[in-house]
């Protein structure tokens, strides 16, 4: 094949007549026509990508692309979010349709016109578009990166191979299903003490801005000029606010510039991540919710037929915490070198005794995907007792702490009163 500048190198896996994956790369003008050599092979496309343009590597550009921002509509710069709901309603819509034995292609194009979200619609409709030219599923959503993760794409392209799509679309809408709902119960336990709080902070600033200068001004005219220090610090912060309440966010919004920053260099996210994991009240909540998901993520990918090393590698990049994916990663590391993943867990700190007797069991009996979903199961047995107890605790707490900060303003108020009522008699 002559080299020409449009043309580009495509990165293929294909299933052969004898029934094995070869993998490989070709030159072709486009997908459609790499696609077409696949076949003329007498191979079954699995995973299509385009690599380089053969114009890139000899130096040309295409200057077409110098307008593609021009052609972006108000979709492109202001996308409607693809949430997990919407996702586990499409993977278990797509499940039910390719069991009843409805194309990938057509099952596409009858969710696009049922979905309200526009980009969802979008990329609904982008996939049916590469499904119907003879892309796979798995590499059409890998065109879409910012709705459809890693592991989606991983379950997706194991049903493919497979030849069991309808029963790892299930599993996956099962896995977002179950990550929406653990999204939604640490939200839950996060509202409650962020809506007090603010509100209480609210209440305080309208207090020292409003009420307590009334206050001021009716001691000045019964002529008290000697105070006790606490109203006098309340005053002067009364002063304050009203002089320079414009001010009052620049502290906050420096403190995170800092942490953001910091919390960007290696060190520094490590130095956080070690930090919210061990935080009172909120650190194990949030622990217990990365481990959930992490080993969640595991089972699901296990459970289809993802190599446990290609399995470590995906869970440890929805960890989202450099302590666990450096746990996971270990894991990974050693696995490759025929160390038992129980005997890992056994030997780092940040995992309970429990979870690795219960892999070392799933290890011996060859169920280790199943045992991996009983230690997801268990983290959010955990996190909801967790939860539950945080509620009891954190309610008297707030209480007790709003009541202090009341009673502390109130009594810079009344103690100068009572005092001068203590003179008149």
């Amino acid at each position: 094949m002559g080299h020409e500048v449009n043309a580009v190198i495509f990165k293929y896996r294909a299933r052969t007549e004898s029934g094995t994956i070869n993998s490989g790369t070709r030159e072709a003008g486009s997908e459609g026509e790499a696609l077409s050599w696949i076949r003329e092979q007498g191979w079954s496309p699995i995973h299509i990508e385009a690599g380089v343009s053969v114009g890139a590597l000899v130096g040309l550009s295409d200057d077409g692309d110098n307008s593609s921002f021009m052609k972006k509509d108000l979709r492109d710069i202001f996308p409607q979010r693809v949430t997990l709901r919407d996702k586990s309603i499409v993977f278990k819509q797509m499940s039910t349709m390719i069991n009843a034995g409805i194309t990938i292609a057509a099952t596409l194009e009858l969710l696009s016109s049922q979905t309200e979200n526009k980009t969802l619609r979008s990329t609904l409709t982008g996939l049916r578009d590469a499904v119907s030219g003879g892309v796979t599923l798995a590499a059409a959503m890998a065109r879409y990166p910012k709705v459809f993760t890693n592991l989606e794409i991983a379950l997706t392209r194991a049903g493919e191979e497979g030849g069991v799509l309808d029963v790892c679309m299930t599993r996956l809408a099962l896995f977002v299903e179950s990550q929406y709902v653990l999204q939604k119960k640490i939200k839950g336990a996060m509202i409650y003490p962020s809506v007090i709080i603010s509100v209480t902070i609210l209440a305080i600033v309208a207090l020292c801005m409003f009420i307590v200068p009334l206050f001021r001004k009716s001691f000045a005219n019964i002529g008290m000029s000697e105070l006790p220090a606490l109203t006098q610090a309340i005053f002067g912060f009364s002063d304050f606010l009203r002089a320079y309440w414009f001010l009052l966010p620049v502290p906050f919004v420096v403190i995170y510039l800092i942490i953001k920053y910091i919390g960007k260099t290696p060190p520094g996210r490590r130095f956080f991540d070690g930090r919210k994991i061990k935080a009172p009240l909120f650190g194990d909540i949030l622990f217990k919710s990365i481990m959930s998901r992490s080993f969640r993520t595991l089972s699901t990918l296990v459970t289809a037929g993802v190599t446990i090393l290609d399995s470590l590698e995906m869970s440890s990049g929805v960890s989202d915490n450099v302590i666990v994916r450096e746990a996971l990663d270990t894991m990974r590391e050693r696995a490759q070198n025929g160390v038992l993943l129980s005997t890992t867990l056994r030997e780092q700190k940040l995992f309970p005794v429990m979870v690795a007797h219960m892999v070392a069991v799933g290890e011996e009996t060859g169920n280790i995907d199943d045992v991996l979903s009983k230690v997801a199961d268990w983290y959010d047995m955990e996190l909801d007792e967790k939860i539950k107890s945080l509620t009891s605790i954190i309610e008297p707490l707030i209480i007790v702490i709003v009541g202090g900060v009341v009673g502390l303003l109130v009594g810079a108020i009344f103690i100068p009163l009572l005092q001068s009522l203590q003179q008149f008699m």
